[in-house]
Formats: structure tokens, sequence, C-alpha cells
């Protein structure tokens, strides 16, 4: 038998008693000679966030880096706290948060080192020969983006720098298994036998380009093969869509059944009806949502968005459904970020609709497309806070033959 909080309790009792890490701290302020007055607000942050036994051993964890270094700043501790990999830690992740929630530390740096980790393989995987080049050209795109941040300009992000590594990966990979090992050997007619291979369309064209033009500044190469490449691409959108027979059984879906996920009914009716992006949906905040008018605020978009019953309805389920505990201020909250205040993942929205058998994309692809035929482009643009251009491709060759005047 253990004795906690006054009272003789079983061990599996303890273990959920939501007295243990306050009962952890309270030792931890009393081993200390000088300990740090965040101490016990930091208990309560975990406390609210993990359960009592995962609670008390980050208490305990942030005890043992304390008796080190009594005097460390947060900063200091944030830094020690961190393990090498992928993940900081449990520890450090919820350092950060509570740190920079109140002003006594800085972010880690943690997504730039998994970014770094991410362009050092794709280097790695271009053949011996080839690398040196593509080393180079990772490090000007990297040089790049540090005077258009200094200029105020917008730099690039690291997906498109891992985009741009990844597309010259493929190339080298072709080039050497065709007995090719030198930049300055590669021709017009390699690169378009390439782009006839991998897409016709041209997809990796512009990547190409990039790396091209650098090559030559840099005296690597004396004729850029690809300058006077044309790749006629069709204009106008050739996605996926959703027939309207299949859009009214996902509505019928996620409005009538129960045994769908909230997370998914909310997803997909957004997607289907209100043309909401993945960005969008990630990003939507407890904050973005008015119960008085029944209306969210979107992304970019100038306006909030009111709701028809059927995506209020899952809505509303969707907040009952969130864990109870979690201070993240996010509306799609996942096992993973309900301790933190981190949005759900690409990965999870991007697979949340797979019981459904469909895409995020393609709903609001759909959405769009009926749009176009039926409503002024700049209305559109202007409401889903999109380009003009970027409207006008869902328009072009796709007009609905019955809205057309007979001549």
């Amino acid at each position: 038998m253990i004795r906690g909080g006054g009272a003789r309790l079983c061990n599996r009792c303890w273990q959920r008693c939501p007295q243990r890490p306050y009962t952890r701290a309270e030792h931890l302020l009393a081993e200390l000679d000088d300990p740090p007055n965040w101490l016990w607000d930091f208990t309560i942050h975990v406390s609210s966030r993990y359960c009592p036994a995962q609670a008390t051993r980050l208490v305990s964890q942030l005890g043992a880096l304390l008796r080190t270094e009594p005097r460390a700043m947060p900063q200091t501790l944030l830094d020690r706290a961190r393990i090498p990999g992928r993940s900081i830690g449990s520890l450090a992740k919820v350092l950060e948060d509570f740190f920079t929630a109140r002003g006594l530390a800085l972010p880690t740096d943690q997504s730039q080192r998994l970014a770094a980790g991410r362009r050092a393989r794709r280097v790695q995987a271009v053949p011996e020969p080839l690398r040196p080049a593509v080393a180079a050209f990772e490090r000007a795109m990297l040089d790049e983006r540090g005077r258009a941040r200094r200029a105020g300009t917008r730099p690039r992000a690291d997906t498109t720098i891992d985009k741009r590594l990844a597309q010259v990966r493929d190339l080298s990979c072709h080039l050497v298994g065709r007995g090719i090992e030198d930049w300055a050997q590669v021709d017009k007619a390699v690169i378009e036998d390439y782009l006839a291979e991998v897409s016709p369309a041209g997809g990796p064209l512009g990547g190409l380009r990039h790396f091209f033009r650098f090559a030559r500044r840099s005296k690597l190469i004396l004729i850029d093969p690809t300058a006077e490449l044309r790749v006629r691409t069709p204009r106008g959108f050739h996605g996926r869509t959703l027939p309207r027979s299949r859009q009214r059984e996902l509505f019928t879906r996620w409005c009538t059944s129960t045994e769908v996920a909230p997370n998914e009914a909310l997803v997909g009716l957004m997607a289907l009806i209100h043309g909401a992006s993945q960005h969008e949906l990630r990003h939507l905040q407890l904050a973005d949502i008015d119960h008085q008018h029944r209306t969210v605020r979107l992304g970019r978009r100038p306006q909030p968005i009111p709701l028809d019953p059927a995506t209020w309805a899952a809505l509303t389920r969707c907040l009952e459904h969130r864990t109870s505990g979690t201070h993240n201020p996010h509306v799609i909250v996942t096992s993973r970020t309900r301790s933190g205040r981190t949005p759900a993942s690409r990965p999870y929205l991007s697979h949340l609709l797979d019981p459904a058998d469909t895409t995020i994309s393609t709903l609001r692809a759909s959405r769009l497309l009926a749009l176009a035929n039926s409503h002024d482009p700049n209305l559109i643009a202007t409401t889903y806070g999109m380009s003009a251009e970027g409207v006008l491709a869902y328009f072009a060759d796709r007009v609905d033959p019955t809205l057309l005047a007979d001549l």
C-alpha cells in the first residue's frame, strides 16, 4: 500500500491520482536551495495537459536538470533537455511550449534542423560524379533565401527547396544510368528525353531551369540546355472532380452516419460545401468561430463564412469530441497535438478522408468547378481569397454546355 495525499491508496489508484505531479513538485521545491519561481506554474501546465503519471515523469526529469544546474536560465534548460534525433523529446517540447508562451525563452530550431536533414539526404542520393554541383546549388538557394529575408521579399520555403533538390536528384540518377557523369555533357535532347519519360507536361522543368541557370553562372557548364526548351502545357484545370451523384453520397454519409469520425465529417463538409483547402482547415482555430452568427474565418478569405446547418452540426460535434484538458487553440486536434499548440500534420489531413475514398483537394476542386460554371470568376476569387488567374484555370474549357446561349 502507498500513502498519497494523506490517504492510503493502492498502486493503481496512486498512478491515476491527480495530486501526484503536485506532490512531486513540492518535494522538488523542498530539495532545491534556490528553486525557480516558475516551477509551480510549470507543474500546473503539465498537469492540465498530461495524465498524472506522465506529468509526474516530466516534473522529475526537470528536477534532474535543475539539480545539475540549479541556477540555469530557461533557455539553457531548454537546450539541455533536447535529445538528438528527429524528435527533441517530450520534456523539451513541453518546456518550449511553456517558456515561449511566457516569453522566457526562444523557440528551438528543430524545424530548421529537420529541413537541413532532408536536404542532406537528397544531396547524398545524387551520384558521386554529379554531387558537388548539387551541393553548391543547395548552398546558393539558402543564400538566396537569406538575402530575400533581409530584403523583406518572399523567401523560398523549405518545401520549395526540397522539391528543387529532389528534381535535380532524379535527373542525376537518370543521367548516370545513361553513362553521363558530367553536367557539361547534358544537352537539350537529353532533357527532352527525360521530361518525356517522367512527365510529358514538363512538371519538373521549372526546377531544372533553376539549377542549370545556376550551373551556367557558376561556369560549371557553357550552355544552358533548358534555355530554349519549350514544353506546351494545356491550359485550364485537368484535375480530378466528383460527379453530383457521388457528392450527394458523401453529403449523406457525413450528415447522417453516426459511425463517421467527427473530424472526417467536418473536414469533408467544409471542403465539399465551402471549398476549404487543407491549409485553411489545418489552421482553423477556436477564435475563428463566431457562435452567435454561426460563421468562421478561413485563411485569407476577406469575410467570415456563414455555415449551413449540416456543417455547423458537424463543427459542434467536432468541438464536443475534442480531447478534454487540451489547450491547443486549433479545431482539428489529434493525439499528437493535444498536449501542444501546433496544428494537425499535413499527412493526417491528407489521409483523414481515406474511409470515404476521396481527398480534400478533389472536393475543393469539385466545388470551385461548379461555381466557375455559374458565377463571375472575379466574384469567386474575391470570396475565396484567390487570384483571378487561379479561378480561370477552373473556368477554361470546362463550361457547362447547358449554360451556353442558343445561337
